[in-house]
């Protein structure tokens, strides 16, 4: 049994990819036997009853200056104790960089999945630069805990690459370890829905879209598609669960284009509720404009039996195959003809299934302590 610390800045109630990451390790971990300790920033809400143990530290200085909070907490916990150190997305990086010793860094392994490259490596934007990577000295912290680090893990290659580019780390490349997060083969599998009696929807079929409602997901975009899709067969119910800042401008932007009938938000969903949905539509799609890192609501619809289709670029090309799983599209105009076709339909149920299956939880976690 080993003595884990995860070190993840942002965790529930918060929720994003990154955070359902570290959530899962946690737990995932308890269950093979490791004794699992949960560092994150304070919260008001924190989330109760957890398997693991779950600390916050202090919001003391203010949530601009998280690092300082982290420095007069870790000044006061014994470090030493923990047999490795998870660090969980960029800014737990950089806390290790600035407040670990060199020997505890050697027991740190970073997951590299998020906005490193844009946030700190090839920050364009000036004043969050200077505050960040001049003030803060991100950069410098984060490149140290890299460099001394026992090794790195990306969850994708797409990203591995990218972050070995951006931050010169071709003399370390040796030290980056491709582990795809797995998904959990229990949650996220098909099962009975009434979810299409309840919508009325028998003759239609069911797009389906779980993200975090912001504008660069690429919604406005598919909002483009779907209202095309409409004017030419009115087949298609769009369902959009999740929430975020743009979702009343997209609700209000729905209403303008007269299809409010056809689009149908439910809002935030538990996870444990998404395979009821899942398993009721005929396709998942999110034409997310990020360079996504590996964005696993792909794979959770997959492994509920329905295709998905996404953008043909970053790691959203290492969780689907192209015709075989679901269609990775280069334009909005790709989207809408395999909508328009329904071409969703020829994808096999055994596809599906044996791909998702690839990606799995348990084998990560044993993957990312070894």
């Amino acid at each position: 049994m080993c003595n884990i610390l995860i070190v993840t800045h942002a965790f529930l109630p918060d929720l994003d990819g990154g955070i359902i990451v570290a959530y899962d390790y946690a737990n995932l971990l308890v269950d093979l036997g490791h004794k699992v300790t949960v560092l994150s920033k304070e919260y008001k809400n924190p989330i109760q009853s957890t398997k693991f143990t779950y600390i916050q530290i202090p919001n003391k200085y203010g949530e601009y200056f998280w690092m300082y909070n982290y420095g007069t907490f870790l000044k006061n916990m014994d470090l030493d104790g923990f047999d490795l150190i998870l660090l969980n997305q960029c800014p737990s990086a950089a806390i290790a960089g600035k407040y670990f010793s060199k020997e505890q860094l050697s027991r740190t392994v970073p997951i590299i999945q998020g906005v490193e490259v844009e946030w700190v490596y090839r920050n364009v934007d000036l004043k969050s630069n200077l505050f960040y990577n001049v003030f803060l000295r991100m950069k410098h912290y984060h490149r140290k805990c890299l460099m001394s680090c026992r090794k790195i893990v990306s969850v994708s290659d797409f990203h591995r690459q990218k972050v070995i580019s951006a931050g010169d780390f071709q003399s370390i490349s040796n030290k980056f370890q491709v582990i795809y997060t797995g998904i959990d083969k229990e949650l996220f599998r098909e099962i009975p829905s009434d979810f299409r009696k309840q919508i009325v929807a028998f003759d239609k079929d069911i797009l389906l879209t779980v993200s975090r409602i912001e504008k660069m997901k690429g919604l406005a975009e598919m909002l483009s598609v779907y209202k095309r899709l409409i004017e030419k067969n009115d087949r298609y119910i769009w369902v959009i669960i999740g929430d975020g800042p743009y979702l009343q401008s997209l609700k209000e932007e729905v209403k303008r284009e007269g299809l409010a009938t056809s689009v149908i938000f439910l809002g935030r969903r538990n996870r444990d509720e998404l395979s009821y949905y899942y398993s009721a539509a005929d396709c998942f799609w999110l034409l997310s404009n990020y360079d996504e890192c590996l964005p696993l609501v792909y794979l959770e619809a997959q492994a509920c039996g329905i295709p998905a289709i996404g953008r043909k670029k970053g790691g959203t090309q290492e969780t689907i195959q192209d015709r075989r799983t679901g269609f990775l599209v280069k334009s909005d105009e790709e989207c809408l003809e395999i909508l328009l076709n329904r071409e969703y339909r020829y994808i096999e149920k055994d596809a599906l299934r044996d791909f998702s299956a690839s990606f799995d939880k348990i084998q990560a976690t044993q993957s990312l302590i070894s």
